[in-house]
């Protein structure tokens, strides 16, 4: 009965829907048609442009600082090997695209004032001054420092790399992030002052001063920069003024990133106690004593390291050639150079090395960097290197290999006991140890280039790693060869064996 009733019921509809569609169908596909243009039309058009504000010159000594700094320690170099447009900036970044913006804090007039920063326009934008600074500041366990300080926010962008990399860009939307901030510590150290990384701290407030979430961006980190000497590079800035925001024109932001953005709702929520603490400590515990001469390790003294970073570059490719044992170790020895954060002293964080093509054969061999201690087993060969690398044959010829590697149950996330590390933590350790690498093989004069797309199961079998650990960044070191094509910096993520 139900069966038969069924069947009427779908004779009607399917009745009333033939006689409707005879009625109208000397018009419907011309409707249709006009409804698709309009709606196609709607979407693909743009909002009108904001009128310019009137600018301002760059007053308060702080920003000056703070932008002195950025130029220095993130966006300009003095080593571009690269052939092209691309222009060589004092960090790496997967696929060149660089997902992190910045936000300064300081008094102006004195009073607290916040800053959102544009690097590729060179302005600042002044979004809020007083009270509401205070309160933000006060709720987050930050302040800005005395005479002439600043605060300096780094805020990420994780569509910038998602966009490319899927969900895996979100690990290199970190380590980018993670190669600034370190830059920026090395940098204020280079100038004498002893600037401090905080990435715990409590994060909502900060966030709606900076109009961060609304605009799906992450509040990364946080430099507290001491007073010091700031070069004439401030000099290109301009500022603005944009605490009315009924005075904004109406700004486009794609849908997809929004989608993306809701996709990854806490997936950094999980971190360690806030503490106001921070000390110099190395981000990972490395013995290369044994392999270095008295002296040579390390980054040197730091009144060298404005040059060291002024001049880093990535390598596009590697020769194949060997290189000295001696130089690498010296470049890895950078690894142990301690930077001021609140990050704890302990850490699952673990490095090995895996030196395979020296000019010392006896050396080669994989190490255990925690403890010195020499793997045995077989090295990997060229056609393994370049598996591992995601058929990145241009990698193929490094002499050495760090890989920075935890337990797979340091990843737990809210499950992790309550002073584990998150995933932003943990990534911020390996591209502020990345950086470190960069320089001290500037240094060491062996080329050097970092990747996040590899054969994680590969690399840990050819490095005799736990199976239980998971390969956060893998950096590698050899001679450079800079005829070579970087294909990553290109649309298609290379890296990641996308065709």
């Amino acid at each position: 009965m139900d069966f038969q009733r069924s069947r009427r019921f779908a004779s009607d509809v399917q009745g009333k829907l033939i006689t409707q569609k005879a009625v109208s169908v000397a018009y419907a596909p011309e409707r249709a048609s006009s409804r698709c243009t309009a709606d196609l039309w709607a979407r693909v058009a743009l909002p009108a442009a904001s009128p310019e504000p009137p600018t301002e010159p760059v007053v308060a000594p702080g920003l000056r600082l703070a932008l002195s700094l950025l130029e220095e320690g993130v966006l300009t170099s003095r080593a571009n090997r690269s052939c092209g447009s691309y222009v060589a900036r004092a960090v790496p970044s997967a696929g060149a695209v660089y997902p992190y913006e910045f936000a300064v804090l300081v008094r102006e007039n004195g009073a607290p004032t916040a800053f959102r920063i544009d690097t590729d326009r060179r302005t600042c934008a002044r979004l809020a001054v007083g009270a509401r600074v205070t309160a933000a500041l006060d709720a987050s366990m930050l302040a800005i420092p005395d005479d002439g300080g600043a605060l300096v926010v780094t805020l990420t962008r994780p569509w910038l790399s998602m966009r490319k990399y899927g969900d895996r860009g979100y690990l290199y939307t970190q380590l980018d992030a993670g190669h600034a901030a370190g830059n920026l510590i090395l940098a204020a150290a280079g100038r004498g002052a002893k600037g401090a990384l905080r990435l715990r701290f409590p994060r909502e407030s900060l966030s709606e001063l900076l109009e961060a979430g609304e605009n799906c961006r992450e509040v990364h980190s946080a430099i507290s920069v001491p007073t010091s000497s700031a070069d004439a590079s401030w000099t290109r800035w301009t500022m603005y003024d944009d605490t009315n925001r009924q005075l904004r024109g109406s700004a486009w932001r794609s849908w997809l990133e929004s989608a993306c953005w809701d996709s990854i709702a806490g997936w950094s929520e999980h971190s360690g106690s806030p503490t106001p603490h921070t000390a110099p400590t190395p981000l990972a515990r490395i013995r290369t004593d044994p392999h270095m001469p008295s002296g040579q390790g390390g980054l040197g003294d730091p009144s060298a390291w404005s040059e060291l970073i002024g001049t880093r570059a990535s390598s596009k490719a590697f020769t194949g050639e060997s290189v000295s044992a001696g130089a690498v170790w010296q470049a890895v020895s950078a690894l142990s150079t301690p930077l001021h954060t609140d990050l704890p002293d302990a850490s699952p964080l673990s490095a090995t090395l895996v030196l395979r093509s020296t000019t010392d054969p006896e050396q080669d061999a994989v190490y255990r960097l925690r403890t010195g201690e020499r793997q045995p087993g077989a090295l990997p060969s060229t056609d393994e290197v370049a598996r591992a690398c995601m058929q990145q044959r241009s990698l193929a010829g490094a002499a050495a290999i760090v890989l920075l590697h935890v337990p797979r149950t340091s990843l737990a996330g809210a499950d992790a006991a309550i002073d584990a590390e998150n995933l932003r933590e943990l990534a911020c350790r390996c591209g502020a140890l990345g950086q470190l690498l960069y320089l001290g093989a500037n240094r060491a004069m062996v080329g050097v280039t970092a990747i996040g797309g590899f054969d994680t199961r590969l690399w840990r079998s050819l490095a005799g790693l736990p199976q239980d650990d998971e390969i956060l960044y893998a950096l590698l070191l050899g001679c450079p060869d800079d005829s070579g094509i970087k294909f990553d910096r290109l649309a298609t993520a290379h890296a990641q064996n996308e065709r």
